[in-house]
């Protein structure tokens, strides 16, 4: 059984720091058949639920660097480190000598704070701090010994590399402290973090495998606190975007974060047992129904087929609900001998359509892959092309459904590019399809 770990920032995460519509669905799809996944982060639990939304958490997640693992949605330590009060004391000393006022990160009367010396903020100390104003744990003080109160796990410095630097050659040298030292993501600031020497994502990872009863694990990174990480694990992937030292660390490199890399990689190469048939069933389009099927539609380009496309070219191909044209769709769906799959609740999971001898649509939805309706639909359009008198069945296929329609016995004819407006830009954009024939009895 595989453990599959993911850093968040730079790596699953996009840029926006959020994750796309495509990671969110690909990883929810996996876990729902099984997939034993996971993050480790630098964020605490409370940033990590926000830029995660959506995502599906059924097992125990890794914050602050691996100083915690926690558990279910009110974050149940498995696992807590934190540094005694000695240890404290001695970066709180070597911090002043420098004149260097870190952000804490402490249980204080009980209750997790995150303290600073409020006039004391370095410019990137306050950025931070004022893109983290919906959070609870902030505790402006007004003095070093409020800063160091309570039990300290976490210590980070933000500001100038030259600033920080004696501060973490002096920290790397102790043998109970872990230091990890990096630039900002997309900014000029450096990073100086300062764990106990227990409390490194490869630590957690490894206390997770065991109480899973994984038996190998598979780690996604991009940054210089990945390289534990890495360590820890069988196979290690570096994202496109990934620091140098950590793509020379890594057995394979991905793609980016910007390009779903993670997500396509989990998609490829995770094998889970197919997921059970559900019971669907077909009848004609009704006009009723052209909302809830073009919703369909795009939802599934944007997920299912980014597999293949990049985001522009989907963005180009499915409109948004507010662009799409109305009428072409309507008239084209009643004209066309069209057919929808219902499930037992009579929700739309599928639908096609048949202009002559011609494919023109065949999409299902993006969580009923693979359970037998697409194949259904497709029968259904064929026997109906016969009782046309047509000899033969076309179809345009795109790339992700290509495979699809070979497994039916279309053949390939020609590959095609057909170019549509982007709807943001205006610019043209080129997709490629397959035009395919099979011929009918």
């Amino acid at each position: 059984m595989t453990l599959y770990v993911s850093d968040l920032d730079g790596t699953l995460l996009q840029r926006n720091e959020r994750l796309s519509e495509f990671t969110v669905w690909a990883l929810n799809h996996l876990i729902e058949r099984g997939m034993h996944f996971t993050f480790a982060t630098a964020r605490s639990n409370h940033s990590a639920v926000r830029v995660t939304q959506g995502l599906t958490r059924n097992l125990p997640v890794i914050v602050y660097n691996g100083a915690f693992i926690l558990e279910g949605p009110e974050g149940k330590p498995l696992f807590r480190a934190g540094f005694t009060p000695e240890q404290a004391a001695w970066v709180e000393k070597q911090a002043e000598a420098l004149s260097l006022w870190p952000v804490v990160y402490a249980f204080v009367e009980g209750v997790e704070r995150l303290s600073w010396v409020q006039g004391k903020e370095t410019p990137g100390q306050a950025y931070y701090l004022q893109n983290r104003e919906w959070d609870k744990r902030l505790r402006g003080v007004s003095s070093q010994e409020a800063l160091y109160q309570g039990e300290a796990f976490y210590f980070t410095f933000i500001g100038e590399r030259e600033a920080l630097l004696p501060l973490y050659q002096q920290a790397a040298a102790q043998p109970w402290l872990t230091a990890t030292f990096q630039q900002e993501l997309y900014r000029e600031e450096y990073w100086l973090e300062l764990m106990p020497k227990e409390a490194t994502k490869a630590n957690a990872a490894r206390k997770l495998k065991e109480l899973l009863g994984c038996d190998r694990m598979v780690a996604f990174g991009d940054a210089i606190n990945d390289l534990p990480l890495f360590e820890a694990a069988d196979v290690k992937c570096a994202v496109a975007n990934a620091v140098p030292k950590l793509q020379g660390a890594a057995t394979e490199i991905i793609g980016s974060n910007e390009e779903d890399g993670v997500a396509k990689w989990l998609l490829r190469n995770v094998n889970l047992p197919k997921p059970p048939q559900k019971k669907f069933s077909l009848r004609r389009f009704r006009e009723s129904d052209l909302e809830e099927v073009y919703r369909l539609f795009r939802d599934t380009v944007h997920t299912v087929c980014q597999m293949e496309y990049t985001r522009e070219q989907v963005e180009a191909w499915a409109l948004p609900v507010e662009k799409w044209d109305r009428e072409a769709w309507r008239s084209s769906l009643l004209c066309h001998f069209t057919l929808v799959a219902e499930d037992e609740t009579g929700r739309i999971i599928g639908f096609a359509d048949l202009d002559g001898g011609y494919v023109d649509r065949l999409y299902v939805h993006r969580d009923f892959q693979g359970r037998g309706a697409a194949k259904a639909l497709a029968s259904a359009l064929e026997e109906e092309a016969g009782r046309q008198g047509q000899a033969r069945i076309t179809v345009h296929a795109s790339r992700s459904a290509r495979g699809f329609f070979e497994k039916l016995g279309y053949r390939a004819v020609k590959d095609q590019r057909v170019k549509r407006p982007h709807p943001e830009t205006g610019q043209m954009v080129e997709l490629e399809n397959t035009v395919m024939e099979k011929g009918l009895k």
